[in-house]
């Protein structure tokens, strides 16, 4: 009887486990457990940093889910079970990236390629499985873009409701208007635009990006024109006033015609 409770207490925490687990990838880079994210936004790519913290009744049911699915089942979490979870849940995101993108450009997932996942198991979920305290685990999913971001690229990322989030955009590049991020500020550090805030409970933010260098780039452009056009007419300005200058000069001998006569008249000798 006691063989058969512990049996039944294990893969109740086993189905539990699961679906926590599966809730948790299923919205990759972001879930219920997901206390904080940190995505970098650049040009030509990405990468997206999440952590969480999971105590109480979860942290036990995560422990039982390293300790039955990388481990043994002895009711104990070593390391050698934690580098094994770690290949699971690195594995499993990875799959569940292809099926149910995270990032967007312009509504397209096409635009995107996940290059790298990985996925770290804290030391803290060592021990007995039944320990409460809590775990934080952490991740960090690198993405690559096939088209540019700049001017009128809309970037939309698919998290967490309610959990905070920092983006950091790329120098040169701005945001023209934000949807789905509440609580949010906007700082410029370093150079760099940076947004704070959390998910919204439709769980998705979108970003209207503004590229402030290709306009600077566009005033440069007009203001050399101007200069050069201004150069020229000074250029064209002082040669009307060198020919001017020696109409001038001339006349102070009279006209031709005065001169002709002058020199008809005088004396020869």
């Amino acid at each position: 009887m006691k063989a058969l409770r512990a049996y039944i207490f294990s893969l109740t925490a086993f189905l539990l486990i699961s679906s926590l687990i599966s809730a948790f990838l299923a919205e990759p880079c972001a879930a219920a457990l997901a206390s904080s994210n940190n995505i970098t936004l650049e040009r030509n790519g990405m990468t997206w940093e999440y952590h969480e913290q999971i105590a109480g009744n979860k942290a036990i049911l995560f422990r039982n889910f390293i300790d039955m699915q990388a481990g043994n089942n002895d009711n104990f979490v070593n390391a050698w079970e934690i580098q094994k979870a770690e290949n699971i849940l690195r594995n499993r995101a990875r799959e569940v990236l292809k099926t149910k993108p995270d990032v967007k450009l312009n509504d397209s997932s096409e635009l995107v390629k996940v290059t790298d996942v990985d996925f770290w198991l804290s030391e803290e979920a060592l021990g007995k499985v039944e320990k409460n305290s809590s775990i934080t685990n952490s991740a960090l999913v690198s993405y690559t873009f096939e088209k540019e971001v700049g001017e009128g690229t809309r970037v939309w990322f698919m998290g967490a409701p309610n959990s905070s989030v920092t983006i950091t955009l790329p120098a040169g590049l701005k945001v023209e208007r934000i949807e789905g991020l509440d609580n949010k500020s906007q700082n410029f550090e370093n150079n760099l635009t940076v947004l704070r805030g959390n998910f919204s409970s439709q769980k998705n933010i979108t970003l209207w990006i503004l590229d402030e260098s290709s306009k600077a780039i566009l005033e440069d452009r007009k203001g050399s024109a101007e200069q050069s056009t201004g150069k020229e007419d000074q250029d064209n300005k002082n040669k009307t006033g060198t020919a001017g200058e020696t109409v001038k000069s001339w006349k102070l001998f009279g006209s031709s015609k005065d001169n002709f006569a002058w020199f008809c008249s005088s004396p020869k000798s």
